[in-house]
């Protein structure tokens, strides 16, 4: 019998670059160590049964990721939250919550996102506001058919801009999400530095800060 535990997870400045794979492999490392009962898939190569909702793409943090996690038994949520960080190198990864279920996770249709830009130069920020409310922000995407050419404003639902300094800022931004269209923050970037010369960032740093889910019909 499979018993599903669903996580959601902070994912730390430490694992910042590091790819989907390798925060899978923490994540079995730390579970075994902590002598969880996995649930196993079968066959000749058998591994962790383990569903994330949306991978997060390298060079962006994330305090709202979420894992279902298959067990061949129950354990207490408290144990596990307490054991799997303890298992944890600091600032990687850290389970925030933890339910069981049953139940599918619902389509995500949008993502919340945080970004701390540093620019090279001092920010016109009444220009930003203005690409960000009126302009087109034109970009190619990747798609199964190949590239094309996709208007990333009718993906931006809503953005805040948050001035730091003359240079810095975080750019909050609401955009679309999972597997219907997927928008990552640093591309929602280059397409605003392909319009302005006013976009020359030192450093782009995304935190995925919460999911929007599609709602039930």
């Amino acid at each position: 019998m499979q018993t599903i535990l669903r996580a959601t997870f902070k994912k730390g400045e430490a694992m910042r670059y590091t790819g989907h794979l390798d925060i899978l492999r923490t994540f079995v490392r730390g579970l075994r160590r902590a002598d969880f009962p996995l649930k196993y898939s079968e066959g000749f190569n058998p591994h962790a049964v383990m569903t994330f909702a949306l991978p997060l793409g390298v060079g962006t943090t994330s305090e709202c990721e979420i894992v279902d996690i298959g067990f061949t038994q129950e354990v207490s949520l408290i144990d596990f939250v307490k054991a799997l960080n303890a298992k944890m190198p600091p600032n990687t990864i850290e389970i925030v919550k933890a339910e069981y279920t049953d139940k599918k996770l619902a389509e995500i249709e949008k993502a919340k996102y945080e970004i701390v830009i540093e620019n090279k130069i001092p920010v016109d920020y009444d220009n930003l506001e203005n690409i960000l409310t009126k302009s087109p922000i034109v970009v190619e995407k990747k798609s199964k058919r190949g590239l094309k050419e996709v208007d990333l404003k009718e993906h931006l639902f809503e953005h805040k801009i948050t001035k730091i300094d003359d240079k810095k800022f975080i750019l909050t931004v609401v955009i679309s999400a999972g597997n219907k269209f997927n928008v990552k923050p640093q591309l929602l970037i280059t397409g605003i530095e392909a319009i302005t010369e006013n976009i020359k960032p030192l450093y782009v740093l995304p935190c995925r800060k919460e999911f929007y889910f599609e709602k039930a019909l």
